[in-house]
């Protein structure tokens, strides 16, 4: 009569594991078909536009012009960027940013400053540009993915 009772315990363990693995799966999927990726037009060209002239103004001395670094600070384009960021997300990238830059002067920025400064950086490692901006809610921006350009 043990012997019952247990595997009919185990039983029931099993089937409330296999029902919580698949209600696990079922909800992954759902959050990754909702999601966004940067290849989603997820700023605007005026936004881009904006970031720029911030960027001159307060990131430019050290990361250049042409945003391919001083051998010090890191080249913002090309394979450096799609190296760094690639798979994380854009409100990674708006954390990294805001908590170290500018150097000597983190945090410095509002907040619309340096999501603007992180649609420049999409649009000139050529992201396409959409009709919405980059919003500046750390949640919303933690569910746009970085992913090469295409």
């Amino acid at each position: 009569m043990h012997a019952r009772r247990l595997i009919g315990k185990w039983n029931v363990v099993a089937a409330a594991s296999v029902t919580l693995f698949v209600a696990v799966g079922v909800m992954t999927n759902d959050t990754a078909a909702q999601g966004k990726t940067t290849n989603d037009g997820v700023f605007t060209e005026e936004q881009a536009a904006r970031g720029q002239e911030t960027y001159v103004q307060e990131c430019a001395q050290c990361h250049l012009d042409d945003l391919l670094g001083d051998g010090i600070a890191p080249s913002l384009i090309g394979a450096p960027f799609s190296f760094r960021w690639s798979e994380l997300s854009v409100g990674d990238m708006l954390v990294a940013i805001r908590t170290t830059m500018p150097q000597g002067a983190p945090a410095s920025l509002s907040p619309q400053a340096y999501v603007d400064i992180v649609a420049y950086m999409l649009s000139v490692n050529n992201y396409a540009t959409g009709g919405m901006e980059l919003p500046t809610d750390q949640g919303e921006l933690e569910s746009i993915i970085i992913e090469p350009a295409q």
